[in-house]
């Protein structure tokens, strides 16, 4: 499914999108001239053609110790939940999560904090320890693991790196629901937070979800997802989106996400990332009949436009019955890149979303780097992929693929001509796997082709392909 809406009636309102999407041509010339790679072939601007090919999606794989965070205290209400956010921070040398907890009691009598934010550290991201931080009272004692960053109470928490030290204080930012509003706050050490316009929300209302935000590096803009305030039933489950170059200042969110004729009518929430030039979406989809949620993988090249598999195909499900996680599974906004595999922490529930008494705890999944929608020959035939056109000069060209048979290239120049010397033939085959594997053409890199502008045509023969990267030779 490719879901598209008019750049022309979004151009006032995100900031001048359609004019510098236009400009970039939405090339992989562009893309290389922007940003670094590595270059995903479901990504419509990266490849030209696909001929007996079929995408696919990759679900991730649970740890075998999950789950690995459970309820220890009482202030953890029913379990923890995620909401929140796992990163590594390199200067401390550790694992951080920001969760989530809820207090039924203090939710039926409409109590202060009946959400709260915890923190837990680790140092392998999978035994994890909840630090007592001395900043939150509960019951008359701050010794707890709880965050202090509203004097309601806060529900869920979004948490980066600051990629704007210059601009904004603090080595973490972060966006909460909180009364009033969405708020944003920094913190030095991710345990002790403040807000960074005290009195001002991001946004004036309550959006009831997981939102998260995103800094896109190539058009320096922050990119917020929330529930919007305008919805044609009798609930906002949609996915909006409002962007700013200024945390302090949010336009009007837009939806952008409506779910089609054939999903499920309500989208509880979408966490967004980037991986290379491409954002991914882990999109939440709800039944409210059954109570069911399930996460499907979308991706977009500008954060607005988003494209899926047409079958919908599950990315993160519940577990088997009575599991810990059987009912639903709620997944961190942004996976942890750990050697050559991304971590993906999700909050996983007993029951469904219907269940007043929902034990809860966190666990992570695990998928080969950067192996989430792969192409795949359809038949049994070989299949074959035709980039988009772009420079070679000085590369190298590199692949991530699983190959059981092998994977050849070649080089297609002026409307689809073959290049002597760099033909299928002549390109020596790939047939061990790898995230980095070389293709070269009788022993010579890409870079020696001594042409101004190609287009690569790989033949796959029983053999996945994921992405490609042009590094410097």
């Amino acid at each position: 499914m490719n879901r598209s809406l008019s750049f022309g009636f979004f151009a006032a309102l995100f900031l001048g999108l359609a004019g510098s999407i236009a400009s970039a041509k939405d090339t992989l010339q562009y893309r290389l001239s922007a940003a670094k790679g590595p270059y995903f072939l479901c990504d419509d601007r990266v490849t030209e053609d696909r001929w007996d090919i079929e995408r696919f999606v990759v679900k991730p794989q649970r740890h075998e110790a999950n789950p690995l965070i459970v309820r220890d205290y009482p202030w953890e209400g029913s379990g923890p939940h995620m909401g929140g956010s796992v990163l590594f921070d390199p200067e401390a040398g550790l694992f951080k999560m920001w969760y989530s907890v809820f207090d039924r009691e203090a939710y039926d009598r409409k109590g202060p904090f009946s959400y709260n934010v915890c923190y837990a550290e680790s140092k392998d991201g999978v035994r994890w320890t909840k630090p007592m931080l001395g900043v939150f009272d509960y019951m008359g004692s701050a010794q707890n693991n709880c965050i202090r960053l509203g004097t309601d109470k806060t529900q869920n928490i979004d948490v980066c790196l600051n990629p704007q030290p210059r601009r904004y204080r603090g080595r973490f930012l972060a966006i909460h629901n909180q009364k009033g509003g969405i708020f944003v706050s920094s913190s030095d050490d991710g345990k002790t937070f403040r807000r960074l316009w005290p009195e001002t929300p991001a946004i004036g209302y309550h959006s009831d979800t997981h939102n998260n935000f995103v800094f896109d590096e190539i058009r320096k803009t922050w990119l917020l997802y929330c529930r919007p305030r305008a919805y044609a039933g009798d609930h906002k489950r949609r996915i909006s989106l409002t962007q700013t170059r200024d945390l302090s200042r949010w336009p009007h969110e837009r939806t952008i996400l409506v779910p089609t004729e054939t999903e499920a009518p309500e989208f509880y929430g979408m966490a967004v990332f980037r991986r290379g030039d491409l954002f991914f979406g882990l999109l939440q989809v709800y039944d409210r009949a059954t109570g069911r949620l399930h996460c499907e993988l979308a991706w977009s090249c500008d954060g607005l436009r988003w494209s899926q598999l047409p079958s919908h195909p599950a990315f993160a499900e519940p577990g088997l019955p009575g599991a810990w996680d059987a009912g639903m599974v709620l997944l961190a906004e942004n996976p942890v890149a750990v050697n050559d595999e991304l971590w993906f922490y999700y909050g996983g529930f007993q029951k469904n979303h219907n269940a007043e008494d929902n034990p809860c705890a966190i666990g992570l999944l695990r998928s080969e780097r950067d192996r989430l929608v792969g192409l795949r020959p359809s038949s049994k035939n070989p299949g074959y992929v035709l980039t988009r056109p772009f420079k070679p000069s000085g590369k190298r060209l590199m692949v991530n693929a699983k190959i059981e048979g092998e994977l050849r290239a070649e080089l297609r120049v002026d409307r689809n001509k073959n290049v002597d010397g760099w033909m299928l033939t002549d390109c020596d085959p790939v047939r061990e796997s790898g995230f980095a594997r070389e293709l070269t053409w009788h022993g010579k890199p890409l870079g020696q082709c001594g042409l101004k502008e190609v287009q690569i045509r790989f033949e796959l023969r029983d053999a996945e392909l994921f992405t490609f990267d042009l590094e410097e030779a």
